[in-house]
């Protein structure tokens, strides 16, 4: 998950930040891409990383995940904000 503006959500929910694979797991020193990174390697195989993939119309999520190998299983439309969709990973790890 982009944490970006939606930090408040998972704060609402009681998850802890270390349980979510986010843009903080990029490692900055590593300009300007990371592929061995864990936030880059997420994005492009969620089901070997996460159980859940939530994306927000327009973030990098949304942008970049591999859609592949995991199922929409809701979409969240909420008055003034971004679309929402959670996915389910398939494992494969």
């Amino acid at each position: 998950m982009y944490l970006g503006d939606h930090v408040g959500a998972l704060q609402d929910a009681g998850i802890p930040l270390r349980r979510v694979i986010n843009e903080g797991n990029h490692r900055v020193w590593k300009q300007p891409a990371d592929p061995e990174g864990l936030w880059e390697r997420a994005l492009a195989t969620p089901e070997r990383y996460a159980d859940f993939v939530i994306a927000f119309e327009g973030d990098p999520v949304s942008a970049q995940v591999n859609k592949t190998r995991i199922a929409s299983l809701a979409v969240i439309h909420v008055f003034g904000q971004p679309q929402a969709t959670i996915y389910r990973a398939e494992h494969q790890r």
